[in-house]
């Protein structure tokens, strides 16, 4: 048994794709036998406090300073600290940070604190501070990424071609429960958020256009927002389904208006399901969208090839079945938690004696 340390920047409130991601391979680690703690770190290097210490320490304790949206193993530890550093983090084989301004002070840990691994899960420019971003790649440590598109950059800046531990679905929950077939043909699923980056506002404008040409079009959105107050009524809108795998079920097609990526995770779990897929061609999408092999792609911010691609995977039964099929199969072989899991282990433990 290993002894690991996850960061995290802050305690968080809501699902986040990357989170969910990390508390997976927290949950599955700890179902190998590791003592897995979390930390969530009140203070990030290079970012301006608005609020004081004390007070956001205050109101992680009236959280419990725990996640309430993730069913997280109840013998993994979850640790809110005022900052990370050798005082507020115990002595472990292994630390991970995961966040790139969490690198930083995961650079400064003591030797106790166990082999240092950043896992790069986005190209995190939101910030504005893109050099440091870039520096965050040069820190001396062992930098994992998510997908292929990141190992690019990461070695462009780096030098050294990081290694690859692709997210992965958990088929057992996201599989086929309703045949291609049986579904309406005429039928989309869409993730809404009111990130610009993930580019519903465009997704929403070539849905529109769609139902123009094609009046029985059936729409389902599903949220962590409420729903918009300008929605169409004819659009169907979830916030937090519980039954996510169903909704995808109910569906032909999976729709991906989205900017920028990490690792798209709703277009790989519509994939599991059996939707096909149209999404934008984008890094985070890459990885399982192969075009016209897996999925249609579009043009970010396209709203008319957006609009022809779903109008072509509708009226075309058998690209779309074939599409479906191909999906699948991709996400189920090769998208797996056990090899993901181990393979991550192995990154971790590579220099334990």
């Amino acid at each position: 048994m290993a002894r690991l340390n996850f960061i995290l920047p802050s305690l968080p409130t809501k699902p986040v794709g990357g989170v969910k991601n990390m508390f997976q391979f927290a949950n599955r680690l700890r179902a190998k036998g590791h003592d897995v703690t979390i930390y969530y770190s009140i203070k990030r290097p290079f970012k301006k406090q608005r609020t004081p210490v004390w007070l956001r320490l205050a109101i992680s304790k009236l959280r419990k300073g725990k996640v309430s949206w993730f069913a997280l193993d109840s013998s993994i530890r979850q640790e809110v600290v005022p900052e990370i550093n050798d005082n507020y983090v115990r002595d472990a084989d292994a630390t991970m940070s995961t966040w790139w301004q969490m690198a930083y002070a995961l650079s400064e840990l003591s030797p106790p604190k166990g082999f240092k691994c950043n896992f790069i899960q986005d190209y995190e420019l939101w910030t504005g501070q893109e050099e440091k971003v870039h520096e965050s790649y040069r820190l001396p440590l062992k930098h994992v990424v998510i997908a292929k598109y990141l190992q690019d950059i990461v070695e462009k800046y780096n030098g050294t071609r990081p290694p690859l531990v692709n997210t992965p679905i958990d088929t057992t929950r996201f599989t086929i429960t309703k045949p291609l077939k049986e579904r309406p043909p005429a039928s989309v699923i869409m993730m809404y958020s009111e990130e610009p980056r993930k580019g519903s506002m465009y997704g929403l404008e070539a849905l529109q256009l769609v139902k123009k040409d094609i009046p029985g079009l059936r729409v389902t959105l599903f949220s962590v927002y409420e729903r918009p107050e300008d929605l169409p009524q004819w659009m169907a809108f979830h916030r937090r389904p519980d039954n996510l795998p169903q909704l995808y079920n109910e569906h032909s097609v999976f729709f991906s208006p989205s900017l920028g990526e990490g690792w798209g995770l709703p277009p790989a779990e519509s994939m599991a399901c059996g939707c096909a897929v149209v999404c934008t061609d984008i890094g985070g999408h890459r990885d399982y969208a192969l075009p016209d092999e897996t999925a249609l792609l579009v043009g970010p911010k396209d709203v008319n090839d957006m609009a022809l691609r779903i109008e072509q995977i509708i009226e075309d039964n058998e690209l779309r079945w074939k599409l479906a099929d191909a999906g699948h199969a991709l996400i189920k072989t090769e998208f797996n938690w056990d090899s993901a899991v181990a393979r991550l282990e192995g990154i971790l433990l590579q220099n334990r004696s």
